[in-house]
């Protein structure tokens, strides 16, 4: 696999600049900043499924993506600032300190005030998903959905930054290795998985599996066959055949969870399942009542925590999959 390189537009043409972004960003709109001249250059270096795009701004401008194409897209700044809107997150973009995060499927828009030096990691959305199975076993349904803003001054953020601007170095060289390039890609895509917040980060912060006692699997296995149903402690106690302590030991010991926060966690699954597919009557007031997961209020702050997106989020995109009208809102009396 090699590495191809190429200069996509240097230029103080709009029309011309609109194309080159186009290129990159399909169907993306870009207005220059009113009362400065205009200018753009953009270089894209390319290694399989991933592209590394440095954009200059001298006289700043405005950006907008109707839908993020099938990619990951990672915003950073080698010099000048940035700030915009991605699927109702903000987000600023500031040297070693602040990046963006993109997700396929959603809109952004991007203000640049004054000059600004871009650089941006375009991923393929398959080459991220297959990582994200290779490292879980999972298989995905839809695009991981990342919290947009990513702080990379400090904390798991900066270890995504040091890769990816390690990654970027290598790949604008004119002597980078192919097969280091490979390996460092791969740290990329580990380093968002597990670094960067996202609608499945729960499945990467569990810990590693480990063999289970018998007494956690005939508890699992009943909690998965009646999640559904009011059961409690107790009625878990009993269908695993050990003392309440002994039971609440081996979950902790062997999932890290005791077992009514697993049960919780079965029950958010469980949930959003039903949502996702709906019937004609599913609402999301219904499915939390069914399962017995509290206050809604307090249930969709948790769930978007979990997963990324709101309850009424993942049902109207499950209406609508199904072939479902959207639900009309309640009038108020």
């Amino acid at each position: 696999m090699g590495i191809a390189r190429a200069q996509l537009v240097c230029t103080g043409d709009v029309g011309e600049a609109r194309e080159a972004f186009r290129r990159v960003y399909t169907g993306a709109t870009l207005e220059p900043k009113r009362g400065t001249s205009f200018g753009c250059a953009m270089e894209v270096a390319s290694f399989g499924t991933l592209r590394v795009v440095a954009g200059a701004w001298p006289g700043g401008g405005r950006a907008f993506v109707p839908a993020v194409g099938e990619q990951y897209i990672l915003s950073l700044s080698a010099g000048g600032e940035s700030a915009g809107d991605h699927a109702g997150e903000p987000f600023r973009v500031v040297p070693g300190r602040r990046a963006a995060l993109f997700s396929p499927g959603r809109s952004c828009s991007l203000d640049v005030s004054g000059e600004f030096h871009g650089r941006t990691l375009v991923i393929d959305r398959g080459a991220l998903d297959a990582h994200f199975t290779t490292l879980t076993g999972a298989a995905l349904r839809g695009p991981l959905l990342f919290g947009t803003a990513l702080d990379i001054e400090d904390g798991p953020g900066r270890t995504v930054h040091e890769v990816a601007q390690l990654l970027r170095r290598q790949i604008e060289q004119p002597w980078a290795s192919p097969m280091l390039l490979a390996a460092l890609r791969g740290a990329l895509f580990t380093s968002l998985l597990v670094h960067a917040r996202h609608s499945l980060s729960e499945i990467l912060d569990a810990p590693q599996p480990r063999v289970a006692p018998a007494c956690v699997r005939k508890a699992e296995e009943y909690m998965a066959a009646h999640a559904a149903e009011p059961i409690t402690l107790a009625d878990i106690v009993a269908a695993a055949g050990v003392p309440e302590r002994s039971l609440r030991a081996a979950f902790v010991a062997s999932r890290g969870i005791p077992p009514m926060d697993f049960l919780r966690r079965r029950r958010f699954e469980l949930a959003r399942r039903q949502l996702a597919e709906p019937s004609a009557g599913t609402s999301v007031a219904g499915v939390v009542a069914a399962l017995g997961l509290g206050n809604p209020g307090r249930f969709s702050v948790e769930f978007k925590r979990r997963f990324g997106e709101s309850p009424s989020e993942t049902l109207t995109a499950g209406r609508a999959a199904a072939g479902l009208p959207r639900l009309r809102p309640r009038r108020r009396t």
